[in-house]
């Protein structure tokens, strides 16, 4: 039934034939004789057991209670035993959350969240050593599909999706380290977060205006306001700021961030208070009282409170359908402001990243941006030919004629040929094949009194003489 096969190394691995037909291996590594053939006796009694169905002998049964997890895991690999503990999905990724007292609570509501995925789809008792690459990327085609909330609500985003499989990975690569695992077969899948422009959505004043008129009270009118005016993360960033934080006399506040804390110096960083801004955050701590919280934000501190969604009910309330990306867009819509009238270093350093995530991930171009460049285009033309800017428009000059006409008939000993030098329209550039003539007003005044006196030829344009050589 079961056959052991000694190298030349000296390394032992007991081979047998399973159910399917296909040969199976469980490496001993180097061990006396008299142990592979012990463990060569047990592999033979559960392969019995399995299928024939009957019960494995009391001394087996004690043999694999005193192995240790790595054995167990290859015989469990095989399908000859089922998972201990140690390799069963759900008791795996309990114990490495537990284990991870460096986490920020948020971070570990995160990981809760991508192991809830995992356990729907593979199931609790799942034993982590027999999932493969195959199975790795239906759990991805699986979070696809998957919708928020109910029947009905949104599929889950791409770089939502990507960032419970960077998750994920975190998790198979700690089992790699404790060798319950050779390789992890999440790392086929794709984890990188990328830019996604369709997401993007500017916030523009009169939408927020509204929304925070919208606000069932002055808690939520800051917490729209510290993101869209402020550029704050929520809820981290927001639910962190405290009344000490606030310097009203420099209008700036102290922003700490538990998600750039890692890097040297980005532990936290000052930022303007706009004036958009200051009144909301002037209106709660006038509302603040005695003894009241030290932060800023003090109704919605509850975890399992979801910001997301009030937000969404708001923002509906103001007659709104509410925008991808809740949150992050509003201080999105803050950093394009930002680079309006800041350079860019500034604006990211105020808003809390580098200058490269700032623009991949957060400057927008808006429909203002549009229409700002073709102002600016009809501008940069009026200053280089002022002249032909004043020109009047074809139905102003349709207008202008009659007008000139009707003038004519009331006043018959009015000069139909106006001097040139009283026509502003003429002191501009005409172009030809040629090139560019220019006629200044000096030279039609010359020109004029050359016609009066009688001493040139006339032009097609009757109200132009050019004089005899």
């Amino acid at each position: 039934m079961a056959s052991l096969i000694t190298r030349k190394n000296g390394t032992k691995e007991i081979q047998f034939v399973d159910e399917d037909d296909k040969r199976q291996g469980v490496y001993l590594g180097k061990c006396s004789q008299r142990d592979a053939n012990r463990a060569k006796g047990i592999v033979e009694d559960l392969i019995t057991a399995k299928r024939v169905g009957g019960d494995v002998r009391p001394a087996s049964q004690e043999w694999l209670a005193a192995i240790d997890d790595k054995l167990h895991g290859k015989l469990s690999k095989v399908g000859l035993v089922d998972a201990r503990e140690a390799t069963k999905l759900e008791a795996f990724i309990d114990r490495y959350i537990a284990s991870r007292t460096d986490l920020k609570p948020r971070t570990i509501i995160k990981f809760n969240a991508t192991k809830d995925y995992l356990i729907e789809h593979f199931g609790a008792d799942c034993d982590i050593t027999k999932i493969n690459e195959g199975e790795a990327e239906e759990f991805r085609i699986f979070l696809l599909s998957r919708r928020h909330g109910k029947e009905g609500g949104e599929t889950m985003g791409e770089n939502t999706v990507r960032k419970h499989c960077q998750i994920v990975k975190q998790f198979f690569n700690k089992a790699i380290k404790l060798k319950l695992i050779k390789s992890n077969p999440f790392n086929v899948l794709p984890s990188t977060i990328q830019a996604n422009k369709t997401r993007f959505f500017f916030i523009d004043q009169t939408t927020i205006e509204k929304v925070i008129d919208a606000c069932p009270d002055q808690q939520w009118r800051l917490i729209f306001g510290l993101a869209r005016f402020g550029g704050l993360r929520c809820p981290s960033e927001i639910l962190d700021l405290k009344w000490s934080d606030i310097d009203w006399a420099e209008e700036e506040m102290t922003v700490r961030s538990d998600k750039t804390e890692h890097h040297t110096g980005q532990e936290q960083r000052i930022v303007p208070i706009f004036s958009d801004l200051l009144p909301m955050l002037r209106e709660g701590f006038e509302m603040l009282e005695e003894g009241g919280s030290e932060f800023v934000i003090s109704r919605y501190r509850d975890g399992s409170q979801n910001l997301r969604t009030q937000a969404h009910r708001i923002i509906k309330r103001a007659g709104f359908s509410p925008w991808p990306k809740t949150f992050q867009n509003l201080r999105s819509s803050l950093a394009t402001d930002l680079v309006e009238f800041t350079p860019l270093h500034i604006a990211a350093q105020w808003t809390g990243h580098s200058v490269e995530t700032m623009r991949k991930f957060y400057l927008q171009v808006t429909k203002e941006h549009r229409q700002k460049a073709k102002r600016r285009e009809k501008e940069e033309k009026a200053t280089a030919n002022p002249q032909q800017s004043a020109q009047p428009t074809e139905s102003e000059s349709s207008d202008n004629a009659d007008n000139s006409r009707a003038n004519a008939s009331d006043n018959p000993q009015q000069n139909p040929q106006q001097s040139v030098s009283e026509n502003p329209s003429h002191g501009r550039t005409d172009k030809s094949e040629k090139g560019v003539l220019s006629i200044r007003n000096s030279d039609c005044r010359e020109l004029s009194e050359r016609e009066n006196s009688g001493r040139g030829t006339r032009t097609p344009d009757t109200r132009i003489m050019i004089p005899l050589l």
